[in-house]
């Protein structure tokens, strides 16, 4: 088959949505199938380097559309999704499937072109979009109810709807009154980068003691992730384990006041930023820490929580939707209240216990072991020749 993703944020861009993104292009490659991706243009010296942003080792080939910053946060990039070219050159493609990854910008284009092409139209809800609203500068209720109305309507033009959780399935189903057929298929987890990973490397670029226990954190740091949570709930853990540091592994808008609050509490020493993360980066950074910690409540997917264990590392994390859908409390770590203390607890309860925080590692990556790269995209492949064959028929 050939499948069109069209998306609004994609590498060198850093978030989960563009980790799913790419897993399932790995997978579906892996498997015979063509992957065009549709994405913006990345602007600035961090992503100065044009042929690699035309590239992807799996897709057969990124598209770009020129984009802008975005006024609220100038690391993301709008896309224009205008091109008189697209629709010729999705026929002279001849794609079976297009399959948009967000509902606005190119998520349009991409809806508008499935009619025109008379092709199935997918579309992965990734994101519960209500919970980003603090990046709109307008009122919140009156943006949130425009929100979910655009969101209703999106949805009912699509011909399948893929969430990566259940929960997730059930509130757009109730949220949207949708009738359009909705699926959970999670993102796969890649284990590839695991396997040579250096289990040190963490610890030589922050200049670490071997013995020191390394809490890790990973992921955009940003107010929707509640990282502040995480440093007072570190605060707490000091008081019982002061041999123990604690790493935020990636780059966002939060960072600054993130390091001010750390400075605040006396622990500027005990707290490090390794900054954004390339993949074979990511699987070393799980790889040299002992425990991961995770405060978000607005996750579809624990994506994160799933990489952690691909790397063998115990979770302890605030018991919400997404995380709750991959970490099984009280075997592959601890699912807690939305709290300081309750994080610390849980984060205390498995440094103060060898034997169970080895349990729950072993435990913690036979569960990652589950959700392949291999195997979710199988499921979606099959996915697509069942409406294809619909469609069709």
């Amino acid at each position: 088959m050939k499948i069109a993703f069209f998306t609004d944020s994609y590498a060198p861009y850093v978030s989960g949505v563009v980790r799913s993104l790419q897993r399932f292009t790995k997978g579906l490659a892996q498997q015979g199938h063509e992957v065009y991706i549709f994405a913006p243009f990345y602007y600035g010296k961090k992503f100065s380097k044009h042929i690699e942003q035309q590239s992807d080792p799996y897709a057969k080939k990124v598209f770009r559309f020129y984009s802008v910053p975005a006024p609220t946060h100038p690391s993301y990039f709008l896309p224009i999704p205008i091109s008189i070219r697209a629709e010729r050159l999705l026929r002279r493609l001849d794609v079976d499937i297009i399959h948009t990854h967000a509902p606005f910008l190119t998520g349009q284009l991409g809806a508008m072109l499935a009619k025109r092409l008379d092709v199935p139209l997918f579309f992965t809800h990734h994101t519960v979009y209500q919970e980003y609203l603090h990046y709109v500068p307008a009122p919140r209720k009156a943006t949130e109810r425009v929100v979910i109305n655009f969101l209703k309507w999106y949805c009912h033009r699509c011909d399948h709807i893929i969430t990566p959780t259940d929960a997730t399935k059930e509130m757009i189903l109730e949220l949207y009154d949708l009738k359009t057929p909705v699926t959970t298929l999670p993102t796969g987890v890649d284990l590839d980068p695991y396997e040579d990973a250096d289990p040190m490397w963490l610890r030589r670029k922050l200049q670490l003691a071997p013995e020191q226990p390394v809490l890790l954190s990973l992921g955009r740091l940003s107010k929707e992730k509640s990282p502040e949570m995480l440093i007072d709930a570190f605060k707490i853990i000091q008081e019982t384990r002061p041999d123990t540091v604690f790493v935020f592994a990636g780059d966002g808008p939060m960072m600054e006041p993130l390091k001010q609050k750390a400075k605040d509490l006396g622990l500027a020493d005990k707290v490090y930023f390794t900054g954004a993360l390339d993949a074979d980066e990511v699987a070393a950074a799980y790889l040299g820490a002992d425990l991961f910690m995770f405060a978000s409540q607005t996750e579809t997917q624990g994506l994160v929580s799933l990489e952690a264990m691909a790397g063998s590392l115990p979770i302890v994390a605030v018991d919400a939707s997404g995380t709750n859908a991959v970490v099984i409390d009280g075997e592959t770590g601890f699912l807690t209240e939305p709290t300081p203390q309750a994080l610390a607890e849980g984060a205390l309860t498995l440094l103060q216990s060898p034997e169970l925080m080895q349990k729950f590692s072993v435990q913690a990556r036979r569960q990652a072991e589950q959700y392949s790269v291999t195997a979710t995209a199988s499921r979606l492949v099959k996915l697509y020749e069942s409406v294809l064959s619909e469609k069709r028929s």
